[in-house]
């Protein structure tokens, strides 16, 4: 069986709840992001790449899974998403922080590369 990465948590009132976990093909087909790498507010369902992200960058992340490598750019990610979505920016605002956000897609580019090379070069 593949190694699972866990990308969800649901929490039950009187018990333990459940953990979700998917395989790096179910993570590449429906773009999650482990939960390790999940905002701390976040209430733990599953939680998708941005659409900034292109296809054939979460593919290479999904083999990845929970790679440490991976914890900042996917942080400064969403951070930088949020920000495109908030109103209160004015325009050039906004502009910056779409600027931003694609700035973030190629540091999570680089960090990949780095966090593939050290994952072949272990085997």
């Amino acid at each position: 069986m593949p190694p699972l990465t866990v990308v969800a948590v649901h929490h039950a009132g009187s018990g333990g709840g459940w953990t979700h976990r998917a395989c790096a093909r179910c993570l590449a087909r429906e773009r999650l992001i482990p939960l390790a790498f999940h905002p701390l507010r976040h209430d733990g369902a599953r939680l998708t790449y941005p659409e900034i992200v292109p296809g054939e960058l979460v593919a290479t992340l999904a083999p990845l899974g929970e790679s440490p490598v991976l914890a900042a750019p996917i942080g400064r990610l969403l951070a930088a998403v949020a920000r495109t979505k908030d109103r209160t920016l004015d325009a050039d605002q906004r502009h910056a922080a779409h600027d931003e956000a694609r700035a973030t897609v190629a540091q999570l580019r680089k960090a990949a590369r780095r966090a593939s090379h050290a994952v072949r070069e272990a085997r």
